[in-house]
């Protein structure tokens, strides 16, 4: 009797479990359509006018030219496949980031309705991530930023594993996420180097010079292997290795581009002027980013891992510095969107009080408010293409 009682018990629970499941991922799934909605509405908005129709178009022409690919290799692929889909053409790439945007937008509300929050609390978060200038940005314009991020915050959830776990499996994480992130993304050398540094923080086990070897070559012994492979199919199309590298390293792997960029213009080959820029503006679009920080102070827990704390603020701005000083970014919205990436990674992965869900709320609608304010990167040519082109002027 009691075994009928106990197995009658764990099918209701198993049962309940189910349903619980099951409501919770079609209200992701309603949160996800909802923010495609948006997205659409921003890009049909940008298509109507003559801004983004050029920027597709080089886009689109990426894998024409093996050369001009380089090394972005995975990105190519993509592109590879949807221009072989009958009657596909740029205005593909929007439709694709348009529910890229969405399918994320999904995925965070349903890990943090997972890790306590509420239905209201998780879905304002969803919007306010969704109405983020920065998303919005990158869902609507058929980029392959947004590509690039999924894989910085891939790497970011191996490093936060790693710092938790720190067993074998979760540092070949951190490793093969790398090397896919260096093999589509040219900035990708820039996110390496704060992660060099604060690898054997982030790690407890770390104590001698013998096992910090150890740590670095097996977590970044993939992505060098990459950009080996980079210069190597350069070389094949007869590029030195010093050019080879430059066309990596820059954006879309176009020399020219990185020549014509304003951005670059005004701030290439310095550090600490657009370090100090794009702090100031990666904490006014995310905010947010302060809460590790907050957490770290009330949890004792995490004190014993702050490295993912430092990337959260730090890596972002740090990244986009150094590509800037090396004239490798024609655009300052790529800081803010490797920042986003390592915060909203380590926003659905920790579970947090009831306090500390408000103020990450607040702060993730302070950043909306913030990020559409004059104060922004809106003096930036492409800024002010993309928002002429959503307001019609």
């Amino acid at each position: 009797m009691n075994a009928t009682i106990a197995a009658t018990a764990a099918t209701n629970e198993s049962r309940h479990a189910a349903f619980s499941f099951s409501r919770s991922a079609v209200a992701s799934w309603l949160v996800g359509a909802a923010a495609f909605l948006a997205f659409a509405a921003v890009a049909d908005r940008l298509m109507d006018g003559a801004w983004l129709a050029p920027q597709l178009a080089e886009t689109w022409r990426v894998s024409e030219d093996p050369a001009a690919a380089a090394g972005q290799w995975f990105t190519a692929f993509l592109l590879m496949i949807l221009r072989a889909i009958p009657g596909s053409g740029p205005q593909t790439l929007v439709l694709v980031t348009c529910a890229a945007g969405a399918g994320i937008t999904a995925l965070l509300h349903y890990r943090m309705r997972g890790r306590g929050w509420g239905k209201l609390a998780a879905a304002a978060a969803a919007a306010a991530i969704a109405l983020n200038p920065v998303m919005l940005i990158m869902a609507s314009t058929g980029s392959t930023l947004l590509l690039n991020v999924v894989l910085v915050g891939l790497v970011a959830l191996a490093f936060d594993r790693a710092s938790t776990v720190g067993d074998a499996q979760s540092l070949m994480g951190i490793g093969l996420s790398l090397a896919a992130l260096v093999l589509t993304e040219p900035g990708a050398v820039y996110i390496l180097l704060p992660l060099l540094v604060l690898l054997p923080l982030g790690l407890r086990d770390v104590q001698d010079a013998a096992s910090a070897t150890a740590l670095f070559l097996l977590t970044h012994f993939p992505a060098f292997i990459a950009v080996l492979g980079i210069l190597v199919a350069a070389a094949t199309l007869g590029e030195p290795p010093k050019f080879a590298l430059l066309r990596w390293s820059s954006p879309m792997h176009g020399v020219d581009g990185a020549v014509n960029a304003p951005w670059l213009a005004a701030h290439g080959g310095h550090f600490v002027d657009p370090l100090t820029i794009l702090l100031g503006w990666y904490l006014m679009a995310v905010p947010v980013a302060v809460m590790p920080l907050l957490h770290l102070g009330l949890n004792s827990a995490e004190r014993g891992k702050p490295a993912i704390t430092l990337l959260a603020i730090l890596c972002g701005p740090l990244a986009g510095a150094a590509a800037t000083f090396y004239w490798h970014i024609a655009d300052p919205v790529w800081a803010c969107a490797v920042g986003l990436a390592f915060v909203l990674a380590w926003l659905s992965s920790r579970v947090l009080g009831l306090l500390e869900r408000a103020a990450a709320l607040a702060l993730l609608w302070l950043g909306v408010a913030l990020a559409w304010s004059p104060l922004w990167m809106w003096s930036e040519p492409a800024r002010q293409g993309w928002l002429a082109a959503l307001v019609g002027r």
